[in-house]
């Protein structure tokens, strides 16, 4: 999947930003990778308007940048009202900030003896707010725009774009609600 937009300034900046983290020790990702997102996400140009448009009935990703190398891709979310993601965790790390309207996170944690996922909480996210999860099961989550107008997000994948419809999500069954603590 190449991009078909034209980069922005601010996008070369945090593809710099990544690129930078991804060639750092794995333990300073989430610092640099928050450290990237802050420095752009106020950039009102960041995404291009044409990334910028919701899907009628899911949360639309729009390829902006792929790394040359295939460590990192950029891509923008545009979640229409009452779109969210499936529960998740992640099978590569991702970094993410909410550009635009409050987004809401459900946390879970893995429980292995039923292999599902059991709420643990949850946070609105506002516009600025910045967010890291390492891959695996010790973040899943489920993110969304509970609200009535379009929320806009922008996300770091670890991996090449040509995977992200199939490699970012690693999709975990609910625990069924006899089993959720009340």
């Amino acid at each position: 999947m190449i991009p078909s937009f034209a980069p922005t300034p601010g996008l070369r900046r945090l593809a710099e930003f990544a690129d930078a983290a991804c060639q750092a020790p794995m333990d300073e990702m989430p610092e640099r990778m928050r450290a990237g997102l802050a420095a752009v996400a106020g950039d009102a140009a960041l995404v291009p308007a044409a990334a910028c448009q919701p899907g009628a009935h899911a949360y639309t990703r729009y390829v902006l940048h792929a790394d040359p190398l295939g460590r990192f891709t950029i891509v923008s979310l545009v979640w229409g009202p009452r779109q969210f993601t499936p529960v998740h965790g992640h099978h590569t790390w991702c970094a993410y900030a909410v550009l635009e309207g409050l987004l809401t996170e459900t946390a879970f944690r893995y429980d292995p003896d039923t292999r599902t996922a059991v709420p643990s909480g949850g946070v609105n996210r506002a516009q600025a707010s910045i967010s890291f999860a390492y891959a695996g099961l010790d973040e899943i989550h489920k993110l969304g725009n509970g609200c009535d107008n379009v929320g806009r997000s922008i996300h770091v994948y670890g991996l090449d774009a040509a995977r992200i419809g199939t490699h970012v999500n690693r999709v975990v069954s609910v625990a069924p609600e006899s089993a959720v603590p009340v």
